[in-house]
């Protein structure tokens, strides 16, 4: 075989050798592109496709000579030359449209991977062996600020920093393509920006050394990353060290609580109560109602409710808790504000005591007397049972007192007090009405054991009382009324048995009387009375008089209380006690209330344009008048045809308007709305639901005067006026004392924090035209 024959076979191989040297990225097949994975895996198919290549031509020239040596005894020399020619040929063109179609899908992957490069969001950086930049993609320009050409052949200690060269370095080394690294560098404008990438090792024999870089800019995610984290640990460290506790459980598990739920709970550190049932610590006759809680948690309903908790030493605690759905560490949970009442409940049930039980004797007060006379009469209306109401008053009790003293009277109280108890036993309640009053109600009504028990309690008062060394006698005059002969309500059933006592005084004192209708001798005064007050309105015998009332710092004058008086053409001056219930019984109170609230609107109108200082006129309103229907209109009504402001009217309210707690909500809150301020007058005397009374609109509470009149007289009393005006400040209520009468109550009222006040000692109620007086000075002297 002639040399010349095979040359251009090795020519062709050398060829496709340094073209398949050249081709290191790979080739395309159908859609799918597969990629070399190194230089040694292309010289390897090169080599095979070469050996293939020759063995074909080793085929081909040992085939054609065989045949033609066969056939053909001596053939020409230019036969056997274009033989090879014609071999040389042929694979020349097969060989050209193969590599041609290689060369072309390798330009065309070359340019899709190049768009793709070049428009990627990340920047992609070729680094050579030497630490230069070969390939910079156009990303820079939007991510640093420069131009990729602006560091094409710089080396990487030109642009990174010695720590940043540390950590692609150590990336190179752990040849690890998931690890991203973190690049600091300052972009155009000076300023330093963030950058993760990740280093890919170019390993082959010729470019060992050399890697790429992907990089991604994280600045602003970096940034977002750290005020999240930052954020994170405020909120943290703001629950940790709350004064409130927040614990979160999961499926009842507790899984987190704060330090102020350690403290809560009694614990000395968080492991005590981590992992435990969030039950363990509820009070049992409050879970059935916890466990319903947390179903409507579970809907997304979420409130304020009041639990009893307890402590790890066994001690309970009052607290409202409110819960909701969370999350927790991906997880969903329920996270628990608990906030420790146990201070206000102690308050409100010192209240609730003080309110219901006189502070002297402890017996029960006239407040608790109405709640149990109402049940009683129920009771006995259901089971059709009759009652007897004993009235008892002190005979010459008020001589005693003002002869040997306040003091010397309240230890005589206090031996009446036992002794009745003593003599009534089981047999029915005591209260005490009010000053040397009491009221006995027995659970008989049976004429005869009534009777036998009011002559042991004259016979058990007749014994003698020592009292500080002294002997002392006193009798009681007894009046009793019978349930329902007497009356069938309570009013009814207490004033019957009022006037069957007063009956038993003018009988000599130290008896008792029942009632008969024929002991009520004051009926043809009250008919006269409830005959005029019909027509007092028109005869203009009904006027208006005002208080004021004073600000015990700067003594000027803040507001004036309006009060209604009559003057009854035949029996002179009525007090309002005696016509005010008059006019709530035969209805006439609701347009005797709307004269005396547009009178007052209007005269206070009159005093603005007057220019006079006034901040406000008080008005005090009916229960009935407050329940009527069509109240709120007619206040808003008033309002209008006066032309009075709102801001500068407030009605006065008692406590038993707060009975039915959904209606006078709703009431109050149509007033207020309308700019109106709400006061609660005679505070203390009534029987309110101080729980209630914290939900409703209320501006004001006013001290009962019977309990001003305790200051310096009794030191219970005086307890009970600091417990209101602690309670009414940390309500956020404006407190005012009724009936400041001397100096020593005014001097107890400031150093108790209480600045407002009312009474005789400033001025007594005044008509209208003197009161302008006083309010053109703005002080009270």
């Amino acid at each position: 075989m002639d040399l010349y024959k095979v040359y251009p076979v090795f020519c062709i191989i050398n060829e496709l050798i340094q073209i398949i040297g050249k081709i290191r990225f790979g080739f395309v097949k159908g859609n799918g592109v597969r990629m070399w994975k190194d230089w040694g895996v292309a010289k390897k198919a090169a080599l095979h496709f070469v050996i293939f290549y020759i063995t074909i031509s080793c085929l081909w020239v040992l085939l054609s000579d065989y045949i033609f040596t066969r056939n053909l005894n001596n053939f020409p020399e230019w036969m056997n030359t274009s033989k090879g020619m014609f071999f040389i040929i042929l694979s020349g063109f097969v060989f050209y449209n193969l590599l041609k179609k290689m060369i072309k899908d390798i330009i065309k992957d070359e340019r899709y991977y190049r768009l793709i490069v070049e428009n990627a969001s990340d920047l992609i950086l070729v680094i050579d062996q030497h630490g230069k930049m070969e390939y910079i993609s156009p990303s820079l320009l939007s991510i640093v600020g420069y131009h990729p050409q602006d560091y094409i052949g710089k080396t990487v200690k030109e642009i990174f920093s010695q720590e940043e060269i540390t950590k692609l370095r150590y990336s190179y080394i752990l040849k690890d393509q998931n690890v991203p690294i973190k690049f600091r560098i300052k972009n155009k404008s000076g300023r330093t920006i963030l950058l993760e990438g990740k280093g890919v090792s170019i390993a082959d024999e010729k470019d060992s050394g050399r890697y790429v870089v992907i990089v991604q800019d994280i600045t602003e995610r970096d940034r977002a990353e750290r005020d999240l984290l930052e954020s994170e640990e405020r909120y943290r460290k703001l629950v940790e060290y709350s004064p409130e506790t927040t614990l979160i459980h999961k499926n009842r598990k507790i899984i987190y609580v704060n330090q102020a739920g350690v403290r809560l709970i009694g614990a000395h550190h968080s492991k005590e109560v981590m992992g435990r049932d969030v039950l363990d610590f509820i009070y049992p006759e409050d879970l059935n109602q916890a466990i319903e809680k947390m179903k409507q948690v579970k809907k997304g309903i979420s409130e304020i409710s009041e639990y009893r908790i307890l402590r790890l030493d066994g001690t309970v605690i009052y607290t409202d808790m409110m819960a909701f759905l969370t999350t927790y560490e991906g997880e969903e949970a329920t996270q628990v504000i608990v906030r420790d009442i146990s201070k206000r409940k102690k308050a409100e049930e010192q209240v609730q005591l003080l309110a219901y039980y006189d502070s002297l004797t402890g017996m029960a007060n006239r407040n608790l007397l109405y709640e149990h006379l109402n049940e009683t009469v129920t009771r006995s209306e259901k089971i059709g049972q009759s009652f007897a109401v004993m009235f008892l008053d002190l005979d010459r009790f008020k001589m005693i007192n003002d002869t040997y003293g306040h003091s010397f009277g309240d230890l005589l109280l206090q031996k009446v007090a036992t002794r009745l108890k003593n003599s009534i036993g089981e047999e029915g309640s005591i209260f005490r009405y009010g000053g040397d009053e009491f009221i006995i109600v027995l659970k008989t009504g049976k004429r005869s054991r009534v009777s036998e028990i009011a002559e042991k309690i004259i016979f058990t008062l007749a014994s003698p009382f020592v009292i500080n060394d002294r002997q002392m006698f006193i009798s009681t005059s007894i009046g009793i009324s019978v349930y329902p002969k007497d009356g069938d309500n309570v009013e009814a059933i207490i004033q019957n048995s009022d006037i069957a006592m007063y009956n038993a005084k003018e009988n000599g004192k130290n008896n008792y009387q029942y009632y008969t209708s024929s002991l009520n001798l004051s009926n043809q005064r009250r008919m006269e009375l409830e005959t005029g007050l019909r027509n007092a309105i028109n005869n203009n015998e009904l006027s208006l008089h005002y208080q004021p009332q004073v600000n015990l710092v700067s003594n000027q004058i803040i507001g004036l209380e309006a009060l209604v008086r009559w003057q009854h053409p035949k029996y002179g001056f009525i007090s309002p006690a005696e016509f005010i219930p008059l006019a709530e019984e035969t209805g006439l109170i609701f347009s005797i209330g709307k004269w005396v609230l547009k009178t007052a609107c209007t005269q206070c109108k009159q005093w603005i344009d007057f220019g006079l200082p006034i901040e406000s006129v008080s008005v005090n309103v009916s229960p009935l008048q407050f329940r009527e229907k069509n109240f709120v209109s007619s206040v808003n009504q008033i309002l209008e045809e006066s032309d009075l402001p709102p801001r500068y009217l407030e009605l006065e309210i008692t406590e038993s308007v707060t009975s039915n707690v959904n209606q006078a909500l709703s009431i109050m809150k149509e007033i207020k709305e309308l700019g109106v301020r709400f006061a609660i007058d005679d505070f203390g005397t009534g029987y309110s639901s101080l729980n209630y009374l914290r939900h409703f609109p209320i501006h004001k509470l006013k001290i009962d005067k019977s309990f001003i009149d305790e200051i310096n007289q009794h030191k219970d009393g005086e307890e009970i006026v600091k417990t209101i005006i602690e309670l009414g400040n940390r309500l956020r209520f404006q407190v005012i004392a009724e009936g400041v009468e001397d100096e020593q109550q005014l001097s107890f009222l400031k150093e108790n924090n209480c600045y407002l006040a009312q009474g005789y000692f400033f001025s007594k109620p005044l008509p209208a035209e003197e009161i302008e007086v006083l309010l053109r000075k703005k002080i009270v002297e």
